[in-house]
């Protein structure tokens, strides 16, 4: 079993990773009042982004009784593992951030660097646009659909450093 700093150290790394490199992430939010960050984690694999979702991440996080622990465990790796790829996407976040609402997190995105360029998730949308809000100049006569609009292959290299380095 790893130590929590051993645990904090593994999510550390998966944050700021490209995710050209590591095109398997999900994007949590902490759901505290008083603090609501969110930040991106990058993996090889899913098989890895799925790992770290059912365990590293309710294990570094969760400072419940173990007994609790175990539960969210359980239960968020049956969702994960019941799932169909690339079938149920919006789906599985539902039923995973029902699960993660006792414990104060909501994954806003999980899934491939591609899906985050494609996806037509409402969520995904609005993070086109806010990357488009940033890195583009008069965006004044530019539709809110245009901005939320797939990131094309040209613009790819852009979106990317720009997800590594979003942090909230």
């Amino acid at each position: 079993m790893n130590t929590e700093a051993e645990l904090i150290n593994s999510l550390d790394e998966a944050q700021g990773k490209n995710p050209l490199e590591f095109p398997f992430g999900f994007y949590i939010e902490d759901d505290h009042q008083q603090s609501a960050g969110g930040s991106f984690f990058w993996y090889k694999t899913e098989k890895e982004m799925q790992q770290a979702i059912k365990n590293d991440f309710i294990n570094a996080l969760f400072d419940g009784a173990s007994d609790d622990i175990a539960a969210v465990k359980t239960e968020i790796a049956s969702l994960i593992e019941q799932s169909t790829p690339n079938v149920e996407g919006d789906d599985l976040l539902n039923s995973l951030n029902l699960v993660l609402r006792e414990i104060e997190l909501r994954l806003q995105f999980m899934g491939s660097f591609d899906d985050l360029c494609k996806s037509k998730n409402e969520w995904a949308k609005y993070f086109r646009e806010s990357y488009r809000e940033e890195c583009l100049d008069d965006i004044e006569d530019i539709s809110s659909k245009k901005l939320q609009s797939s990131i094309k292959k040209a613009e790819q290299d852009d979106f990317a450093d720009f997800v590594s380095d979003y942090l909230i």
